[in-house]
């Protein structure tokens, strides 16, 4: 089995975030892709708490969100924690708007949400105690709000705990603000992010808790509209750094550049099942990762690694 999140005996912040005021199930991001309302995404991807339609059976305050992906490989910001076995992850997680349109057209929304997401993993890596298989388990709490229709942005905090006793739990504070370039660049819209996370107790790696910044583009594209099964197709790019300390080896020199990931994500909603039961949606991808020479150390001396993801998800 191998592990390769380093951790020291301090206790680390949960990472994982809860993004405000995206559309829909994206994963995306992660995981990095958005998710529907509620929803939570992959431990390397910030997850996105979305708002319900104004078609659809949830017209309420309160939103939820649940699916499950299926990968061959796990990739916490580019640092190895399993490429081995069957790997499931599912996410669930809850939103509430506490208000809606303030400020004449400033703010659009504000939202509380909560958020589990975890990973199951037959190789039990990193197991010390039971549940052997169960490695991770991310607890997400998180304020969204939206402003001027076009700007997205989120704090949360993260816990990140392991079941199997791999790690001491971890826990961190992250800022996440999204765009919606769409009304500029419209069908060229790249949908940029920026994500920073702060460890405040233990660290991901190396000795010393440390800043992580990450920068993305989601760049995409509808087919067939009209038909009952529209293809929406995605093409995330991310670019992981380290702010200071993020990506320092046990001991070592700190790394800026951490990884870089191209990905392709295909998505169809499951429009057979009755919107009266929620949302439906099917997505597969994949993310071909480039690793720094640190990280690459940690991923068998593989500079570069190709993960595939299968997932369905449901929002209400």
């Amino acid at each position: 089995m191998l592990v390769t999140r380093a951790r020291t005996g301090r206790a680390l912040l949960p990472i994982l975030s809860l993004t405000l005021c995206v559309a829909v199930l994206a994963q995306d991001a992660a995981a990095e892709e958005a998710a529907t309302a509620g929803s939570v995404e992959s431990g390397s991807a910030p997850a996105t708490a979305i708002q319900p339609e104004d078609e659809g059976p949830n017209r309420g305050k309160i939103a939820l969100s649940v699916g499950s992906d299926f990968t061959n490989a796990y990739f916490f910001r580019g640092i190895l924690q399993e490429r081995d076995g069957f790997i499931w992850q599912p996410y669930g997680g809850v939103t509430i708007t506490l208000a809606e349109d303030l400020g004449d057209g400033v703010i659009n929304n504000i939202d509380l949400a909560f958020g589990s997401w975890n990973s199951v993993h037959t190789r039990q890596t990193g197991a010390v105690s039971g549940p052997g298989n169960w490695f991770e388990s991310d607890v997400i709490v998180g304020f969204n709000v939206g402003l001027w229709d076009f700007v997205s942005t989120n704090v949360s905090y993260i816990a990140y705990t392991f079941p199997n006793g791999a790690f001491p739990t971890a826990q961190e504070i992250d800022w996440t603000i999204s765009f919606d370039d769409s009304g500029l660049l419209g069908a060229f819209a790249l949908n940029p992010s920026m994500l920073w996370a702060f460890e405040v107790d233990n660290t991901a790696f190396g000795d010393h808790e440390g800043i992580y910044l990450q920068l993305g583009v989601k760049p995409g594209v509808t087919l067939f509209e009209e038909a009952d099964y529209p293809l929406t197709l995605a093409l995330p790019l991310t670019l992981g750094l380290s702010v200071s300390d993020y990506y320092e080896e046990p001991g070592g020199d700190n790394d800026t550049f951490g990884y870089f990931d191209a990905g392709l994500v295909a998505s169809v909603p499951l429009s057979f099942i009755d919107s009266a039961y929620g949302e439906w949606s099917v997505s597969a991808g994949v993310d071909v990762l480039v690793l720094s020479d640190t990280l690459k150390r940690v991923n068998k001396d593989d500079e570069a690694f190709v993960v595939g993801k299968a997932g369905i998800s449901f929002s209400y």
